[in-house]
């Protein structure tokens, strides 16, 4: 197991399991919008094109054995069950099917905030665009206190609450998460947790958040290091959803059921939210990055440790700069931060452009410029990072 020290010094211990991505060559604060893929998933491109091509009609054994891995794997990382997790190329497929389990009405609405990701955002106000339900938003800012804010809102016409965990934007933590699920229960409203920005660099537990019968969506473009493909949703056990947008695999066993029976069938587990045939690639990258993350100890704890140990050097060399506040900012500590620091600034675009200029890359959303370490970055990276970001902005108010 690597300590936290191998990670900081230069080079990264963990580095050369990165020699494709040369991530100790690079500067790339970008951990929040994807993370550099571990080399061993070369590994899987070969072992896809065999099964295509050699297993023929047998291949689905290994596919399926596969995503059953997949499934494990998620699960543990939230501390749900392989029962419990569906699987999907995308957050959007698996949001829609969500959805499709609800009574949609005109008279009936879904509370959400107005910083949701556009997986979710888009197609809720495309929702309400049409008149099938009432999307009502609140203020995702301060993320401190959006759950009092929906809290408030939630009453017997609504149908289903949409949060965050993490507020994409500014990486601010939703605080007192775990207090939104009686409430929904109260009038039977289900509630959806977008949790992709925790997952696998946060201690993030569906019991421990009381989130057992909500559901809870993630993915592996992330902090998991999969690349794009692989996202999940746990589904709340035990209950007899049958969501109206459904695939065959949402009840698959090609044998023995007809897959437009009536009434339709569905799985006894989450499967019963799954969809149809599937570029299986990514979930053969994802088995070896789940056997590598064992492999090298890469726990989820552990990599919480290390990514709010990067978080706090960042903000401590920041906030060392001295930098006049109506410049830019940082508005909330590190215990508040999911796994990327935010700095409001009027400059973001500006800056973005300049740091990519000095080999720093980060990136920034409306007047937020995004900081996101990986676990195979050292101190010195890091560091070089302000020092990119000073220089950056002392040009930007040069030209101001």
């Amino acid at each position: 197991m690597f300590s936290i020290q191998e990670l900081a010094s230069y080079p990264n211990a963990l580095s050369k399991d990165y020699q494709h991505a040369a991530v100790a060559q690079r500067i790339q604060l970008t951990g929040h919008i994807h993370q550099a893929l571990p080399d061993v998933c070369e590994k899987a491109y070969r072992e896809h094109w065999d099964c295509l091509n050699k297993y023929g009609e047998e291949r689905w054994d290994e596919v399926f054995s596969r995503s059953n891995r997949v499934r494990e794997g998620f699960a543990r990382m939230i501390e749900s069950r392989a029962e419990n997790i569906a699987l999907a190329t995308n957050l959007h497929e698996l949001f829609i099917r969500f959805l499709s389990t609800l009574p949609l009405s005109p008279d009936r609405k879904i509370l959400t905030t107005d910083a949701e990701h556009p997986s979710v955002a888009r197609q809720l106000a495309r929702l309400n665009e049409e008149g099938l339900v009432q999307v009502v938003s609140v203020p995702a800012d301060p993320a401190a206190d959006v759950v009092g804010r929906l809290a408030s809102a939630i009453d017997g016409d609504t149908l289903a609450v949409c949060v965050s965990s993490v507020n994409f934007i500014t990486g601010h933590q939703t605080l007192e998460l775990d207090t939104l699920m009686p409430l929904c229960h109260k009038v039977g409203a289900e509630l959806f947790v977008d949790a992709y920005l925790s997952v696998n660099v946060q201690h993030f537990s569906v019991e421990e958040y009381n989130l057992q019968q909500a559901f809870v969506a993630g993915g592996g473009a992330k902090y998991c290091q999969m690349g794009n493909g692989n996202c999940f949703m746990h589904v709340p056990p035990e209950r007899d959803f049958r969501p109206i947008v459904t695939g065959w695999f949402g009840s698959f066993d090609p044998l023995l059921d007809s897959p437009a029976s009536s009434p339709i069938a569905y799985s006894d587990d989450a499967s019963r939210f799954n969809g149809s045939s599937y570029d299986a690639m990514p979930y053969f990258r994802a088995t070896h990055v789940l056997d590598f993350f064992q492999q090298r100890q890469l726990t989820v704890d552990f990599l919480a440790d290390v990514s709010h140990r990067q978080l706090e050097l960042l903000a401590k060399r920041f906030k060392k700069l001295g930098v006049p506040e109506e410049q830019i900012h940082l508005p909330v500590d590190v215990e508040y931060m999911g796994g990327f620091m935010a700095l409001k600034t009027p400059h973001a675009q500006a800056l973005c452009e300049k740091m990519r200029d000095r080999g720093v890359h980060t990136d920034y959303r409306q007047q937020w410029l995004r900081l996101g370490p990986a676990p195979y970055l050292c101190d010195e990276q890091l560091e070089d990072g302000i020092i990119a970001l000073e220089e950056s902005l002392q040009e930007a108010l040069r030209e101001a």
